[in-house]
């Protein structure tokens, strides 16, 4: 069941921050998240369609989010990671997996109002293809994801329980490029299959790596 890995041989740069102002987040959204805070049910992602989805309506389910990069070399570990998880919790009632790319190099402006989006994000659909994703990935232009929840590498990973609490924060797992696969700890997933049989998470917070 677990798990196959890909050795990566450099480091990844934090998320590039934009030139323009950010835009109004209202004072509901401003602040920033700690572990045990409620994420705002307001916060909205914006697919690369351009569909949004609220917090809260993913209230109810146990939320695993990675920020991700179709330029980060640890991805390449990390993608055989979420591809897993996407069969492993494929239909699931209760979990969900979602991707949110913040990298502004990466993102671009945000496309012009009634753009066809289809022709937009043309690497990030390349590589969603060639690792046949299944879950949902979100555009944050101008950072206000990666702020909220104080993201600062890919892939740099959140969990969120049922009820919007943030529960977990950190690392994918313990790679370091020398680990063999039967020696990782998957720290997120550990940690959303604990909130998902009524337990307390294992561990709360690891040093993300990317």
């Amino acid at each position: 069941m677990r798990r196959s890995w890909i050795p990566v041989v450099a480091l990844c740069s934090a998320f590039a921050l934009p030139a323009i102002a950010r835009p109004d987040r209202g004072d509901e959204t401003a602040a920033t998240l700690k572990l045990g805070s409620v994420v705002p049910e307001t916060v909205e992602l914006t697919d690369l369609d351009g569909k949004t989805t609220t917090f809260g309506d993913l209230r109810g389910k146990v939320v695993m989010i990675h920020f991700w990069s179709t330029l980060c070399p640890w991805e390449k570990h990390g993608n055989q990671v979420f591809k897993r998880l996407d069969k492993e919790y494929a239909g699931s009632k209760d979990a969900v997996l979602i991707a949110i790319a913040s990298n502004q190099n990466e993102l671009g402006p945000p496309p012009d109002e009634g753009a066809d989006l289809s022709k937009e994000y043309g690497e990030f659909r390349k590589q969603i293809k060639e690792n046949a994703f299944t879950h949902r990935m979100f555009a944050d232009h101008g950072n206000v994801l990666s702020e909220l929840f104080q993201a600062k590498t890919t892939p740099h990973c959140f969990v969120i329980d049922k009820k919007g609490v943030l529960a977990y924060a950190g690392a994918l797992d313990d790679f370091d490029r020398v680990k063999k696969e039967e020696g990782l700890t998957f720290y997120m997933e550990d940690a959303a299959e604990a909130l998902l049989a009524g337990k307390q998470v294992p561990l709360k917070e690891t040093k993300p790596y990317g």
